[in-house]
């Protein structure tokens, strides 16, 4: 089972995240019951980590290259802890867990901010990528913009 901190340190672990993005699930997300599909959390995820990367933006030692379009996800779990329904407002959270080489993993949390309870978590792990065949490794700049942006380094 997904555990990305320990019994207790809900709270502190949603507190040490540094990106949130607002959302409000449509109603085609929804399943017969009026619950968010398990199908679009891994949508949330992705959206995030995209907004994540823009947020930050590009470092000035990879002119060329869109932080945020060059990866492709290559392993997602998730765990869905509370129901969230249509229309209600919540957080999409985001943050690097690791940075190796040319991946990251990512670690979210949907939380409605009203009651600061968390909904779900999750993992996505990416690679940098140019062509979708070969790992293409983290710049300097790139490495240091993602870590000062966390405000602690990644390994």
């Amino acid at each position: 089972m997904l555990e990305l901190y320990a019994p207790g340190g809900e709270a502190d672990w949603l507190r040490s995240f540094r990106f949130a993005l607002e959302i409000r699930p449509r109603f085609c997300e929804t399943d017969a019951l009026g619950h968010v599909s398990n199908t679009v959390y891994t949508a949330y995820w992705e959206l995030a980590r995209l907004r994540y990367f823009e947020a930050i933006g590009e470092a000035d030692d990879a002119p060329k290259r869109i932080l945020a379009f060059n990866h492709m996800a290559v392993e997602i779990a998730t765990r869905m802890m509370r129901p969230c329904f249509y229309d209600e407002e919540l957080l999409v959270h985001a943050r690097i867990g690791a940075l190796g080489r040319s991946s990251a993993t990512f670690e979210n949390a949907l939380s409605a901010p009203a009651t600061g309870e968390i909904r779900a978590i999750g993992r996505i792990s990416v690679v940098s990528s140019k062509d979708d065949e070969h790992a293409t490794p983290w710049t300097t700049g790139q490495r240091a913009k993602l870590e000062a942006f966390e405000g602690r380094r990644l390994s």
